[in-house]
């Protein structure tokens, strides 16, 4: 029998090669043409010669640029925001319906404004991917540091301990595994938000890439930016998993004790 570990490499390399066949037959059944669909081998020429001779790399560096500075700010700015709504009701009721509008509101929508405002730059990006991902940031510490035990704080009191030992000894620690959880959220959602900037309006970035692929219809600088996109998402995905795994495996070896 295969372990978990196992399984979850096996399998994604077992799909690899059936998604392929799965492509390859479907070209050849229905007869598309390669204008619309290029074979997967044509497609893999194409974006290596993109990166080799082309300037998709200095693309790719602009967005993630765009994600990596976002994000930064979006988790101090979530984390913040996140503990001084967990802390006072006043504040959370003072607060949240503006962000929740701006939330609800439709990203796209935004970007238009953003870009008003920034420009074509790197700033309007940075300030869209700020916006997607500082509320799952917030909301995830809103709703870990709420969730502790009242028994707990009574102790701290108890104690006498002050409230930057409650917050080291007690919030941080309960609150760690929501907040990255909301950070491998937030990462996603940074992705999503560069690439709408840029396609909106934009000077360079894959989703400018996406937009000049599609006004050219050159189909395989379409689908070679999504494949940079997707395979860029997964790497930010599981390094987040890597660095929750590092920074929680105090609580598996509790758990490991207890059992």
């Amino acid at each position: 029998m295969l372990s978990s570990k196992q399984r979850k490499i096996i399998l994604p390399i077992i799909m690899f090669p059936i998604i392929i066949i799965i492509w390859k037959l479907y070209i050849r059944l229905f007869n598309i043409p390669p204008y619309l669909l290029p074979q997967p081998e044509d497609l893999m020429k194409s974006t290596i010669d993109y990166l080799v001779n082309g300037d998709m790399i200095s693309h790719i560096n602009t967005t993630l640029q765009e994600v990596f500075v976002g994000v930064g700010i979006g988790i101090l700015i979530g984390l913040v925001l996140g503990y001084i709504v967990a802390k006072s009701k006043f504040i959370e009721r003072f607060i949240m319906p503006f962000v929740l509008i701006i939330q609800t509101a439709p990203k796209i929508s935004l970007a238009p404004l953003f870009i008003l405002w920034f420009g074509l730059g790197l700033q309007s990006k940075i300030a869209l991917v700020v916006l997607v991902v500082s509320f799952p940031i917030m909301i995830n510490e809103v709703v870990a540091i709420r969730s502790i035990d009242t028994n707990v704080f009574n102790l701290m009191k108890v104690l006498n301990a002050s409230k930057w030992q409650r917050f080291i000894y007690i919030e941080l620690p309960y609150s760690m595994q929501a907040i990255l959880s909301g950070i491998k959220v937030a990462l996603t959602q940074a992705m999503v938000g560069a690439v709408i900037g840029e396609m909106i309006g934009a000077k360079s970035g894959l989703g400018y890439l996406l937009t000049l692929g599609n006004e050219t219809y050159d189909i395989n600088l379409v689908l070679s930016s999504i494949f940079i996109l997707s395979l860029i998402g997964l790497i930010l995905y599981l390094v987040a998993g890597l660095i929750e795994k590092r920074l929680l495996g105090w609580k598996e070896e509790n758990i490991d004790i207890v059992a």
